[in-house]
């Protein structure tokens, strides 16, 4: 799927189970739903840190180019090592490895509540921060991102470094949602839904991406039909190519289940 799609799938599932939440009484708290959805929103994207040509690996120039071809090559020696099926067949690269597969989600999420668990408000209003600023590279064209950039750098910087500019202002619209975050959740709340968010996030990515005809090794370190790393997805007549106008029907359709639940949301409370 495209990134845009990725995106859409994280906010919108999170938003839907929480509607869902709602209409069996038990509302998780409003800061939850709208900041949750901010983090399942951004890390429905950060699977693809495997691979140095996505979305997020342009991200911030070279330093994410790098660290996603060093992701690429750890999740290549990682497919090799734990799979004897792998290390004599064709050599399958990174992508779509580990970070695409249920295990990696539930790891990412342990993670990021733990995390959250021992630093507090901190360490989730970092969480956010980030989300929001890898939904915001995704979302806003590099245009809107470079208007928003030019907001704190000197004159028209991006007539000289457009790229920069961009990167800087999406950036910056991380700042002001880790900002929102911080004037509305308070000092020892309890914020291990963040956890819950990343974790929903790294799944819906991998799903998304099992509709499509490449799958993915979802049930690593499983073996199905003797490897570990066998792509597993949607029945073959329901998958469809990445930005064909299958994926934007699935995009229409999300839309539509996000304005419902949020609808729903609003008539509840």
């Amino acid at each position: 799927m495209m990134g845009r799609s990725h995106a859409l799938s994280g906010g919108v599932g999170w938003l839907a189970g929480c509607a869902a939440l709602t209409a069996a009484g038990a509302a998780p708290a409003p800061v939850a739903v709208v900041f949750g959805a901010a983090v399942a929103t951004g890390m429905a994207l950060a699977p693809d840190v495997d691979h140095p040509r996505s979305t997020i690996a342009y991200s911030v120039g070279h330093l994410t180019r790098l660290l996603a071809g060093g992701v690429s090559r750890a999740a290549a020696a990682l497919r090799t090592a734990s799979c004897g099926h792998c290390s004599t067949g064709r050599p399958r690269g990174g992508h779509r490895a580990v970070t695409h597969t249920a295990f990696g989600a539930v790891v990412a999420g342990l993670i990021a509540a733990g995390v959250s668990l021992w630093a507090g408000r901190t360490a989730a209003l970092w969480i956010i921060g980030v989300s929001v600023w890898l939904a915001a590279h995704s979302a806003l064209s590099p245009r809107t991102r470079a208007r928003v950039g030019d907001m704190i750098l000197p004159g028209r910087f991006r007539r000289f470094a457009p790229r920069f500019t961009a990167a800087v202002g999406a950036v910056l619209v991380g700042g002001v949602g880790a900002g929102l975050a911080a004037a509305v959740i308070p000092a020892g709340a309890a914020v291990w839904w963040v956890g819950l968010a990343v974790a929903w996030g790294w799944l819906a990515h991998a799903l998304g991406d099992a509709l499509t005809f490449s799958a993915v090794p979802l049930w690593w370190p499983l073996r199905i039909r003797g490897c570990r790393w066998t792509p597993v997805g949607a029945p073959h007549w329901a998958r469809f190519r990445t930005g064909s106008a299958t994926e934007t029907g699935v995009v229409w359709a999300m839309v539509a289940l996000g304005v419902g639940s949020v609808l729903l949301l609003g008539a509840v409370s």
